[in-house]
């Protein structure tokens, strides 16, 4: 469902300060630069690109030296349909821009409207502008803006791993029943091509779907430790608290942070 849409023109240094945000959201730069952080990997961004932050994700950026005009919609959906990190379109064209920035300005006249057709045009719409958005992504880049080196095994690996991160035996399955190559050969090939251990993503995921279920279910600290594959809640709080900020008994007694 969409929830928000916006276009806005943010002055030079704009500085937006490292938050989660609780919905996805598809975002396109207009015009001028930012500095875009999501999970920790930071790129710079310009005119042209046109970029997607997923649910419960940590984020902050800036704007450059010229400030920049984004325009976003917003999207409600389950935490974990889309996976964190950097989903980024290839670079449009003055032509593509100018088009798919009519795409978000009719999004938002059916947004503002209350009647019944304009309901369903928004959704049509939505969909439409998704579907274009996935089928431009293009292969993630490397922090230091390199194109990082592909290997088949990579992609068959995340695979497995987003769909399997909230088993607590997920990591001794990965290496014992679905890596094919030696572990050392793999752990530095990952490494060179995600920027983080295959543990550090496992870990992301499992948090990301932990601060979700704590905010929008009533399930208890210790059920939400079990399924997010934690034994041990105590363990689970600890490191919830180190990489959100935040513990999860505070996080179920004030709205998360967007």
């Amino acid at each position: 469902m969409v929830t928000h849409l916006n276009s806005v023109r943010f002055a030079r240094g704009r500085l937006m300060k490292d938050a989660v945000v609780v919905s996805h959201r598809l975002i396109l730069v207009v015009s001028g630069e930012i500095n875009y952080t999501i999970d920790g990997d930071r790129r710079r961004l310009r005119a042209g690109d046109w970029f997607w932050v997923s649910a419960w994700s940590r984020r902050e950026w800036s704007s450059g030296h010229r400030g920049c005009v984004l325009r976003w919609v917003e999207f409600t959906t389950d935490a974990v349909t889309v996976p964190g990190g950097w989903h980024l379109a290839a670079p449009l064209s003055a032509d593509e821009l100018e088009e798919i920035g009519q795409r978000y300005a009719r999004l938002g006249r059916d947004l503002g409207s209350g009647e019944e057709l304009a309901k369903l045009r928004l959704e049509a719409e939505t969909k439409a502008l998704a579907a274009l958005f996935w089928s431009r992504l293009r292969e993630a880049e490397s922090p230091a803006g390199e194109r990082a080196a592909s290997h088949p095994e990579m992609e068959r690996a995340l695979a497995w791993l987003e769909a399997n991160c909230l088993r607590p035996d997920a990591l001794d399955v990965f290496y014992r029943e679905v890596l094919t190559l030696s572990p050392n050969h793999f752990r530095l090939l990952y490494r060179r091509q995600t920027g983080e251990t295959v543990q550090g993503t496992l870990a992301r995921l499992r948090l990301r779907r932990a601060r979700y279920l704590i905010v929008q279910t009533a399930l208890s600290i210790k059920e939400i430790a079990a399924e997010c594959g934690f034994a041990d809640p105590l363990y689970f709080s600890n490191h919830y608290k180190r990489f959100w900020g935040t513990s999860p008994s505070a996080d179920r007694g004030g709205d998360a942070v967007a």
